[in-house]
């Protein structure tokens, strides 16, 4: 079981393997990141998913030849969304593991039979069961993360007893048992002592934080656990406590071996004095998350890292003495060894990772395994055909056809590398082998074959295949089943349409509805009208043609003797006359084989491929000659029990009222631009239902159309947003223009190419008061009641409930956010050595509890760290809400606290009345006025941005590194705090941002490794006599900046005329013309490249909401990059809400980096000649554009452009930072 025994010692009495030699590796399907349990020569190891949604592959418990690595059986537990991430406890003959779905299996060890289940007793999110269950004393116990409740079950699955201490405890974290008594945490941060004859607890010790690892008991009793920070020994029967030592724990249980204790954490391995704590030695390395073990003079660890590393190290004097490191994925994600703790059994280590493997370390040489099947794919071609001998008649050749199945065979023993013989008998040919199995004489076991699951009725040198046929090879008695077959092949057929020379009017893919119909009329018979099942061939084309935009006719005078109608042409291509010599006509194939009746009497079936081909036929056999046709229409078909496809309006700023079926007295307002508003706008259109069912984890849509989730099968209504899975509910995924939305009915990880039924819905966004209400129920109008609190640079301390320290936060942060409204709040800093974040224990008096409590939103979004490390900047929303579960939303919340944040305007330069630009041409000059500060017409007004005095910076192994001296320079002009893992550096209004990895701050010394740098401009102002007073700013990601970097930002009222001609071809290129331009706003690098130093950018421009009604509303704003190699491309550009002086915030990504963005109107391309207008291709100027002329050669009448124009420069960012890398981390599950 987990950690060798039942009282999770960790310490295996034999050797374990000397050198990293490999015995074998299994691939999985899915991440084996489960402890294994090695039991009767088999391994046993928990999967679950890994990081590719898009595929569905078998996962939960895999059981291996312990030997030769070959996979004797899978079970799926609860089907195919549940895997499992616990450790495994074997027993008897039965195996104990929990799942994700929070259940507790017991698996039969022998044939991988389940033989009971219990209720879903742990309900976290993902993990699901994470406790390994320990069996003892006749009893099968496992803890509940989720609740922190220890239960207890009888070996037929019956729950006997419970107890429950409190809380929820953090997951993995698993029982342990001596001397006739049940060890566990609970309630957080205790450890409880348990008799399980009373069910009470003997004693409980509670230390503060949360108890991370499992109880590991000594041979003397002695209780050994880790938390965040601390690992702990206690008196077994007194719960008292005998030592703590410093050590940053992670999920990683102790070792107990020999008199010392060896623990994981984020620097390494650590060895300890058992019974004094004192620490003998530290292996560096990376963080450990397994749990070691310790076998013979070994301890075996590994580390949760890019490329994760097993260590094999001295346990006396921790020197290393081998290592076994992992190949890094190279696509940003880590290849770790994450949470399966290894298990030794007979010399050998068995361990999986986070890469689809499964590894056993050892000596030995692995045996040859005996053939057990191959499963694939092969490609035959219609016409062809291949010769065999059978192996009793050398001097015989058969002529098989290539699409027989005896051909798809053929065609995978050379793909696959295997062998197969062929007998010859008196009843013809015989399949007497596959891979080396023949038949047997004795017991008669043979070759059988099936094609899409159903037995063959002929020998498979007779049986035609058509494209996408399944044929199953298996080996085994008469009347046996591939399921249960010791070997067996599976072979997916593709046949190739036929030759290009067909001109394919159409291919493409329709769905059709089970029971649906609609009316034909033939156009020959017009007062005729026939009622049509739309899963017939008439109703594919039917429904291809309207996709299609194409035609066809149909006559009914076939109908009355054979039920089906005369196909007469498609697309305008009718039939010749028969009568002629090799006239064409148009023929039905279904599956590449002629359909048996004529249209609208083929009925079809689900994945089915129909095809029409114009062709002469056969003058002896009138079979159609498709090798010959002229013209295709391919259908491939799908058919659906409900399905709706449409687009529908929804406008920003609406909301909806959602009643859940099993809760008729609540109602919850939701945006109409959620992905659930798009589904009731779509209820409503497409005159279908669905319901919401209330789930103490939040809104669940339990039905569309009639379908509802199923209890049994986990079957239910997933959906993505343009082809990607979302991570949050229908009700709080805020949708833009132009988005796909696709719902679709089937168990986790499944897609909607497969689904029984499935909603398409493209969304259309209307700003609010743009006319209409949109589609759906109504439109409502519920905002919140927003709070604006202005934050300038600064810090202010709080002191947690918890502990009574005092910490120092950045005012410019979410938690400062909330603390300048006044509003009473506390804290709590259990989790602050850990993640350097200060969570929210109550506001206004509400405390949290349980799984219920409060959360925050910045902008809509979770940020990942507390609300005292998340830097907030001018404009952002910060929203606080109670959250019964960790799906809710704002959106559902009943307890919300809206926050507007407004930072103060940055200023430098010197004094004076505002600068004023002049030059010739157009309009004149242009007034411009900034509230940074004044001077002289073209004055440099200039922010610096960088390191600050006392900061040094150095490139090593693991990136960069910092060290910053925080009581050198003059914090009167900037200032440096560090909150957690991130240091916020403002200075005259700007702002650095440096994300670090475990900041060590000690004697005014803060130090760190560089993960992530961003740098904020701004926002910069200035007084436009067009536009009045306009704002802009430039939020960067930086990868690495040069010491002498700077950025120049300049603001323009009139853009130069190259740039507006940019502006108008890129957006001509999109539909649409410039109809004006707001300003413009230059970046120039100095000493920076795009893309080396600059990963990317936000672009912020704000504009009064007058010009933008005047231009025609939201939907007409855009925000165009110009770059400097001439290409120009309009942002997707997006409303971010107001700014304090009342002006629309506009927001576009340049992925590119920086150079000249505009603020635009665009509208419709006019038609040509429309308008009194001359047509001459340029935009034409407005009252925005003011003076900007064309070019003589772009338009013969125009005013030449200055060579200057007015151009006001509003600032230079000198940026410091020498290096610093943007390391991309994958996101853990913790």
């Amino acid at each position: 079981m987990f950690h060798y025994d039942q009282q999770r010692t960790g310490y295996v009495p034999e050797e374990g393997p000397q050198t990293d030699a490999l015995l074998w590796i299994a691939e999985t399907a899915e991440w084996a990141d489960g402890s294994p349990a090695v039991y009767n020569g088999k391994v046993f190891v928990p999967t679950w998913p890994d990081m590719n949604f898009g595929e569905a592959n078998p996962m939960g418990l895999v059981c291996y030849d312990a030997v030769t690595g070959v996979e004797v059986w899978t079970n799926e537990l609860g089907g195919v969304s549940v895997g499992s991430v616990s450790g495994v406890a074997v027993a008897d003959g039965y195996v104990y593991l929990g799942g994700t779905d929070g259940r507790l299996y017991c698996i039969d060890e022998e044939t991988g039979d389940t033989l009971w289940v219990s209720d879903r007793i742990d309900t976290t999110g993902y993990f699901g069961l994470s406790s390994s269950p320990l069996v003892y004393e006749g009893k099968i116990y496992a803890l509940s993360a989720s609740d922190g409740v220890l239960h207890a079950f009888d070996p037929d699955g019956t729950e006997a007893w419970r107890f429950e201490t409190g809380k929820g405890v953090i997951y993995f974290t698993s029982p342990a048992g001596y001397d006739g008594k049940i060890y566990c945490a609970g309630n957080r941060s205790q450890i409880f002592c348990i008799d399980p004859a009373a069910q009470t607890a003997i004693w409980r010790f509670n230390q503060g934080g949360s108890v991370k690892s499992s109880p590991v008991i000594g041979a003397d009793g002695t209780v050994y656990f880790t938390t965040s920070s601390r690992c702990y020994a206690l008196d077994g029967s007194t719960g008292t406590e005998r030592w703590n030592s410093s050590v940053t724990g992670t999920m990683s249980t102790p070792v107990i071996a020999d008199g010392y204790i060896y623990v994981g954490a984020y620097d390494g391995l650590h060895c300890l004095d058992a019974s004094t704590g004192e620490e003998e030695w530290h292996f560096q390395a990376k963080e450990v998350n397994v749990a070691p073990v310790v076998a013979g003079n070994l301890v075996y660890a590994a580390t949760n890292e890019e490329t994760g590393t097993l260590y094999a190290v001295d346990a006396e004097t921790g020197e290393p003495v081998w290592s076994y490191s992992l190949e890094a994925p190279g696509d940003g994600t880590f290849s770790a060894f994450y949470t399966s703790s290894p298990a030794v059994s007979g010399g050998v280590l068995y361990i999986g990772a986070e890469n689809n493997r499964f590894y056993a370390f050892g000596e030995g040489e692995v045996p040859e395994p005996a053939f057990t099947g191959w499963s694939g794919t092969v490609s035959l071609t219609d016409g062809q055909t291949f010769e065999v001998t059978p192996f009793n008649n050398e001097s015989a050749v058969y002529t098989i056809n290539r699409t027989s199945a005896l051909g798809a065979l053929d065609a995978a023993a050379t793909k696959g590398g295997f062998n197969y013989t062929i007998q010859e008998t008196t009843w013809g040919l015989f399949l007497y082998s596959i891979g080396g199995i023949a038949y047997n004489d004795t017991t008669w076991d043979s070759w059988l074959y099936s094609v899409n699951g159903v037995p063959a009725e002929v020998g498979a040198a007779d049986y035609s295949l058509k494209d996408g046929d399944l044929v199953t090879c298996w080996y085994g008695p008469w009347g046996s089943s591939p399921e249960t077959a010791r070997a067996a092949v599976n072979i997916t057929v593709s046949i190739p349409l036929p030759p290009a020379s067909v001109t394919t009017l159409w291919n493409g893919t329709v769905t059709l509805i089970e029971g649906e119909t609609f009316q034909f009329v033939p156009p020959n018979n017009e007062s005729a009208s026939y009622t049509i099942n739309r899963t017939t061939d008439l109703g594919a084309l039917d429904a291809a043609a309207v996709r299609g935009n194409f035609t066809f006719n149909a006559s009914d005078a076939w109908y009355a003797s054979y039920g089906s109608f005369l196909l007469e042409d498609i697309a305008g291509i009718a039939n010749e006359d028969w009568t002629e010599e090799n006239a064409r006509s148009w023929s039905i194939f279904i599956n590449g084989a002629a359909a048996s009746a004529g249209l609208g009497a083929n009925t079809l079936a689900d994945g089915d491929r129909l095809a029409f081909y114009y062709c002469p036929a056969d003058p002896d056999t009138y079979a159609p000659l498709i090798d010959q046709a002229d013209y295709a229409v391919i259908i491939d078909v799908t058919l659906r029990d409900f399905a709706w496809e449409g687009t529908v309006s929804l406008t920003d700023g609406q909301t909806f009222e959602v009643t859940p079926f099993n809760n008729e007295s609540a109602v919850y307002t939701i945006n109409r631009t959620s992905a659930l508003g798009a589904l009731d706008a779509a209820a409503t259109k497409g005159g279908f239902n669905y319901t919401i069912q209330e789930t103490t984890w939040g809104l669940f849509l339990y039905s569309i159309g009639g379908i509802a989730y199923n209890d049994t099968t986990w079957d239910s209504w997933l959906y993505s947003v343009n082809g990607v899975p979302a991570e949050v509910g229908a009700a709080d995924y805020s949708l833009r223009e132009g988005d796909v939305v696709t719902y679709w009915y089937g168990p986790w990880g499944s897609s909607p190419e497969t689904a029984r039924a499935a909603v398409n819905i493209t969304v259309s966004i209307q700003a609010s008061g743009g006319g209409g209400g949109g589609d759906g129920g109504g439109g409502g109008d519920s905002s919140p009641s927003w709070v604006s609190v202005t934050l300038a640079a600064g810090t202010f301390n709080i002191t947690p409930t918890n502990s009574g320290k005092t910490y120092t936060v950045d005012r410019q942060t979410a938690l400062g956010a909330l603390d300048a409204t006044g509003i009473a709040y506390t804290i709590n800093d259990a989790y602050y050595q850990e993640y350097g974040s200060l969570f929210i224990d109550s506001i206004r008096g509400r405390a949290n509890e349980g799984t219920a409590g409060w959360m925050y939103q910045v902008n809509g979004e979770s940020p990942g760290v507390g609300a005292n490390a998340y830097a907030v900047q001018n404009g952002d929303e910060v929203v606080f809400f109670w959250s019964e579960s960790m799906s809710s939303t704002p959106a559902t919340s009943r307890d919300t606290i809206f926050i507007r944040v407004v930072t103060p305007g940055s200023s430098s330069g010197g004094s004076g009345s505002g600068s004023s630009g002049s030059g010739s041409g157009g309009s004149g000059s242009t007034s411009t006025t900034t509230t940074t500060g004044t001077g002289e017409p073209g004055e440099v007004l200039s922010f610096s941005l960088g390191l600050p005095a006392g900061a040094t910076v150095k490139l090593g192994e693991w990136g960069q590194s910092f060290s910053i001296d925080l009581t050198a320079g003059d914090r009167s002009t900037e200032q440096v705090n560090v909150s957690g893992n991130t240091v916020i550096i403002n200075r005259e209004g700007v702002k650095l941002v440096i994300t670090a990895r475990n900041i060590d701050k000690k004697g005014g010394l803060a130090a760190g490794l560089v993960e992530r740098v961003t740098a904020s401009v701004g926002p910069v102002r200035a007084n436009f006599s067009t536009t009045g007073v306009i704002a802009a700013s430039v939020n960067l990601n930086l990868t690495g900046i040069p010491g002498d970097g700077q950025i120049r930002i300049s603001l323009n009222e009139t853009p130069d005329a190259e740039t507006a001609r940019e502006f108008h071809l890129a957006s001509a290129e999109n539909g649409k013309d410039v109809t004006a331009v707001a300003y413009s706003m230059t970046v120039t690098r100095i000493n920076l490249e795009n893309g080396r130093d600059v990963a990317g950018a936000v672009i912020t421009m704000t504009i009064n909401p007058a010009w933008v009604d005047e231009h025609g509303g939201l939907d007409a704003i855009r925000i165009a990059r110009s770059a400097e190699d001439g290409t120009c491309t309009i942002l997707d550009t997006r409303p971010a809400g107001s700014d304090a002086d009342g002006n629309l915030i506009f927001e576009a990504v340049s992925p590119n980096g920086l150079s000249t963005f505009g603020l635009l109107a665009v509208g419709v391309v006019p038609a040509a000649g429309a308008g009194g207008e001359e047509e001459t291709g340029v935009i034409a100027p407005t009252t925005a554009l003011g003076s900007l002329a064309t070019t003589p050669e772009m338009h013969n009448t125009a005013a030449k452009l200055p060579l200057s124009s007015p151009l006001l420069i509003i600032g230079v960012c000198t940026i410091l930072l020498v290096g610093a890398a943007y390391l991309i981390i994958k996101r853990r599950r913790t």
